[in-house]
């Protein structure tokens, strides 16, 4: 064996050694759901039946990762992208893959953590936890979309309080437009927090926030609040949602449960859309179950009809199956089966 080569392989053995110690203290996870079922529904006057996604989580593939800094800091990172595995094809415009869902970098610490990316927005965490159906399938909650609030967020600096503070969390966001600093408003900028207390069997959180528009007709004012109580047999969820834009109000309140029954779990629940000054009012009320196979496969089920007020129209959808569409004042059912998997 030549000397040039003992050398150049001592220089990789060397170059490769260096970054080891880093790894040591670093790990880096793929992770995602994968979720398809067959959805069907339903207005007045017509109908849809296709394959659907999402119907229990959304489905997604991901990265993430932390590192150890020592002296009780962290650092990490969170890539996540949205897919439609009913056709195969990303979240992006055009079935494209993009990191739309969550896009951030952190640093963690005694202090708490600082996150700085495209994320959730406040406003809509507290629909999430508070919802049997976490928002997903023909039985979700329409309270995070009555009004122009968003779900996630570009441009988004968020603060989170330490997790050992006997049970109290919360978090502050702001998120930039993205216009020029010339400009005469700062449209599209949101201001939010939220804050809970979760312990033993009771939970409770609430949230508000502004999202700027071009003019003040259109900033939206988002507020919610929810609270739950696992009692073992059962856990009733109660949330309350108002969106104000400009001069128009919509406010849901919503009842649901989750009833553990051996490897699965019913879900139901019953919610009330209300606009202020108006009859656009309408009611919805779900029911479904989910069926563990295993700690990460689920077979699940819905069903969901609206009833709609003199001025309102809303149909029920799937993602994956549009809403068949309604009359003012009429009616809409669906359903949806599927299968979720974790990985």
């Amino acid at each position: 064996m030549s000397i040039p080569f003992l050398r150049a392989a001592a220089t990789i053995a060397a170059a490769s050694a260096l970054p080891a110690v880093g790894w040591a203290q670093s790990s880096v996870t793929l992770f995602g759901t994968l979720d398809v079922g067959i959805a069907h529904v339903n207005g007045d006057n017509s109908s849809r039946t296709g394959l659907s996604h999402s119907g229990a989580n959304i489905s997604r593939i991901g990265f993430r990762g932390t590192e150890d800094l020592g002296g009780g800091l962290s650092a990490g990172f969170w890539l996540e992208s949205g897919l439609a595995p009913d056709t195969g094809l990303g979240s992006a415009s055009g079935g494209g893959l993009a990191f739309n869902r969550r896009s951030t970098v952190s640093l963690m610490g005694p202090f708490g953590e600082i996150r700085l990316g495209r994320d959730d927005s406040a406003t809509f965490l507290n629909t999430l936890i508070f919802d049997p159906f976490l928002t997903n399938g023909v039985g979700g909650t329409n309270a995070f979309v009555m009004n122009g609030a968003p779900i996630q967020l570009s441009n988004a600096i968020s603060y989170f309080l330490p997790p050992n503070l006997g049970g109290f969390y919360g978090q502050v966001q702001h998120a930039a437009g993205e216009q020029l600093d010339t400009a005469p408003t700062a449209a599209g900028e949101y201001n939010g927090a939220r804050f809970g207390w979760r312990g033993g069997a009771f939970h409770v959180s609430g949230s508000l926030a502004k999202l700027q528009g071009t003019t003040q007709a259109l900033d939206v004012r988002i507020r919610n609040l929810g609270a739950s109580y696992d009692f073992g047999v059962a856990t009733p969820m109660l949330l309350w949602a108002s969106e104000k834009r400009g001069t128009v109000e919509l406010r849901a309140t919503q009842l649901g449960v989750k009833v553990p029954v051996g490897a699965g779990e019913i879900r139901a629940q019953v919610s009330r859309y209300d606009t202020v000054g108006s009859n656009a009012d309408w009611t919805k009320v779900a029911l479904g179950y989910g069926h563990n196979l295993s700690r990460r496969t689920q077979v699940y089920g819905a069903v969901a009809r609206v009833h709609n007020g003199a001025g309102a129209q809303r149909a029920i959808g799937a993602q994956g199956v549009a809403a068949s569409g309604t009359n003012l004042g009429g009616k809409s059912t669906g359903f949806d089966l599927g299968i979720r998997h974790f990985f």
